[in-house]
């Protein structure tokens, strides 16, 4: 009796469509939230881009590796491929709406000092990812002293109007100059910095439009210097407080480094 011939194997040559709808697909998508991310603020893009990953990590890679296509298996590098792109998209997406949050808050701080007497001195820096508020010590406290003068209060109390809304974090940083100080009260120029950071901190927190898990505070003497210790207007500048806001998708721990 003739042996019946073996048919040959069919190969599947159209594994590259595999690929092809994976990028079509996050590439469709990409261009989508691009297009409506100046319209949502930052708390919910970053609660999009979680679940998006999330979908992305789930969607036509279960079943043990059964890709978008009926009976296609997608390979093992083309599934992180895809994963990959997918997070780094999220990271761009949320690197976006932070710079915007920023950008908007220096904006607005700008316009604030311009307006309201009492925050006239007030410097607004962009530095590295973040805004500095910068203080100097005459417009908060008077020399020596960590007590929250009436006209530091009124600056402070228009800050916390514009942060209240905003989805930041709230680092304060004590500054001196180089001169010492030794009274029973302070020491030294750390117990200074530290006691006008917390003072700050405290206003903040006893004003209610800040949430206290939002703040810290911080004292650095007088080791972060901006100015020449050596002539009174340097030591004039070196003596502030600098309000840093960190733009943040929660309100998370933040330990930072000082301000330059």
């Amino acid at each position: 009796m003739a042996r019946k011939k073996k048919h040959a194997e069919h190969v599947n040559n159209e594994r590259w469509l595999v690929s092809y709808a994976d990028f079509i697909t996050l590439l469709f998508a990409f261009f989508v939230v691009m297009f409506s991310v100046s319209q949502v603020d930052s708390k919910r893009v970053g609660r999009f881009t979680q679940s998006f990953t999330e979908a992305l990590d789930w969607s036509g890679m279960q079943a043990g590796g059964q890709g978008l296509l009926t009976g296609g298996k997608a390979d093992t590098k083309q599934k992180s491929a895809a994963i990959g792109n997918a997070r780094a998209a999220s990271r761009a997406l949320e690197s976006a709406a932070v710079s915007e949050t920023l950008q908007k808050l220096r904006e607005a701080f700008e316009k604030e000092s311009v307006q309201i007497p009492e925050l006239k001195g007030l410097t607004v820096i962009r530095l590295r990812g973040e805004v500095v508020l910068r203080l100097p010590e005459r417009l908060m406290f008077d020399v020596g002293d960590a007590r929250l003068h009436d006209d530091g209060r009124k600056a402070l109390s228009s800050i916390a109007d514009v942060l209240a809304s905003r989805p930041v974090r709230v680092r304060v940083e004590g500054h001196t100059d180089a001169k010492p100080i030794s009274t029973p009260r302070y020491p030294s120029n750390w117990e200074l910095s530290t006691d006008r950071a917390v003072a700050v901190v405290r206003y903040f927190v006893e004003s209610g439009k800040l949430e206290p898990k939002a703040l810290s505070a911080a004292g650095y003497g007088e080791y972060h210097p901006i100015a020449d210790n050596d002539t009174p207007e340097g030591r004039a500048m070196n003596r502030r407080v600098d309000i840093i806001l960190v733009a943040s998708m929660d309100n998370g721990d933040d330990a930072g480094e000082p301000t330059p």
